[in-house]
């Protein structure tokens, strides 16, 4: 479980991401004008375990992944007039209210791992390791980016910050790999809902693709959102499993989330926020 100390500044985060259209139309030599689901298709048909009628859309391979929403809550503990505090902030790119400018995928990643090289949080993610991480290594790739931050590893796994190794080190703490690594693994939304958690409102990631191309941005960067709320709430519950936080911290930064969470509900454009905070009867 939690082998060390909890670290005073950490982002829970997660991406989203969609058939990658333009690399479809490169690697099968399609034209410019062929429709970006005639394009996804292709790369559809060409995955493992295609089938027409079972599994007409199955699983991607990460470098045919395009990026399209990363987002991720802060938690920073800070302390004023001496008292302990936590700090919440919810973020993501792009941004709400959604800018179209900011929805090239090479700026989403260039920033978020700027930021990471720059702040050096601890990252925690659910299959995080196996999953978000390889995306954004791989399409990062793809698309030119450059990020010696983030990617600084230390000349030893136990001599400081390294997002790329889990033996020895939590500056990646991915929460799915510590429950389970094999088959019998739970997913995110049935652990939040098994704990008493929201898990998901009323969008699922097999709805990404089909709200990606009817254009609905908001609602991409809405579901991405609350997946980092549920992330962190399961970590918690992680912390206080393992000894890391006594039953009084515990209920008391559920009560600071709590806070946190009906303060953001009031923003323009938090309305999911909202019903996230209202969903949880603690």
């Amino acid at each position: 479980m939690l082998k060390n100390d909890l670290h005073e500044r950490t982002w829970f985060f997660d991406l989203e991401w969609v058939p990658d259209a333009a690399g479809a139309r490169k690697l099968y030599g399609l034209s410019a004008d062929v429709a970006e689901l005639d394009a996804m298709q292709k790369l559809w048909e060409n995955a493992s375990g295609y089938n027409a009628e079972a599994c007409p859309r199955p699983f991607v391979k990460y470098l045919f992944s395009r990026i399209v929403s990363i987002a991720f809550l802060s938690r920073n503990v800070v302390y004023r007039d001496g008292e302990r505090v936590v700090d919440f902030a919810i973020h993501s790119l792009p941004k709400l209210p959604v800018d179209p400018a900011e929805m090239d995928e090479g700026y989403l990643i260039s920033r978020f791992l700027h930021w990471i090289g720059e702040r050096e949080p601890q990252l925690v993610g659910f299959n995080s390791l196996e999953s978000d991480l390889q995306v954004l290594i791989q399409r990062g790739m793809v698309n030119d980016v450059t990020a010696p931050g983030f990617c600084r590893r230390p000349d030893a796994p136990w001599k400081g910050r390294d997002y790329f190794e889990s033996r020895y080190g939590e500056w990646h703490f991915d929460i799915c790999q510590r429950l389970s690594r094999y088959a019998m693994g739970p997913k995110l939304n049935e652990l939040s809902v098994l704990c008493g958690f929201p898990g998901k409102l009323d969008t699922t990631g097999d709805q990404v693709v089909d709200l990606w191309l009817a254009g609905d941005i908001k609602k991409i960067v809405e579901y991405n959102q609350i997946d980092t709320l549920n992330t962190y709430m399961v970590w918690l519950r992680m912390a206080y499993f393992s000894g890391k936080l006594s039953e009084e911290d515990y209920l008391h930064e559920q009560e600071e989330f709590r806070a946190f969470l009906e303060v953001e509900a009031a923003k323009a454009e938090r309305e999911h926020i909202g019903r996230f905070a209202e969903k949880w009867e603690y």
